[in-house]
């Protein structure tokens, strides 16, 4: 049986901050498809896409929406993510969330990074 995937979309807002956006699917196949139409949908929108990334993950996340993208409450998380593991711990705000990072020495990185994301995690 193939693990859950979450496909992992992170674009550059005009205002210089990184927004994630998170596609719940069943396995690495239909995450790899996802992505290829998610993609090719962002690209002739002109969406900045920095990466989009298939990662096993137990994580689930309410549904995004674009009908409510525009004026959806955006939440702050700090996110770590590799091949194989997808972490993220909500944060107050941008401040808090950059503020932790350096308190905690952690150097930038293209694996570890605040973001803010109209979704939240889906406690079912």
């Amino acid at each position: 049986m193939s693990a859950a995937h979450v496909l992992l979309i992170l674009t550059l807002l005009a205002d210089g901050q990184m927004s994630a956006a998170f596609v719940n699917t069943p396995s690495a196949e239909q995450c790899a498809a996802r992505g290829e139409a998610i993609g090719a949908v962002l690209r002739k929108g002109g969406a900045n896409v920095q990466q989009m990334r298939c990662i096993p993950s137990a994580l689930r996340f309410a549904r995004f929406s674009h009908a409510d993208a525009q004026t959806a409450p955006r939440h702050t998380y700090t996110l770590s993510y590799s091949d194989t593991t997808l972490e993220l711990q909500p944060r107050a705000d941008l401040a808090t969330c950059q503020a932790l990072l350096e308190q905690a020495g952690a150097l930038p990185a293209a694996d570890t990074l605040c973001v803010t994301s109209t979704q939240t995690l889906d406690p079912s």
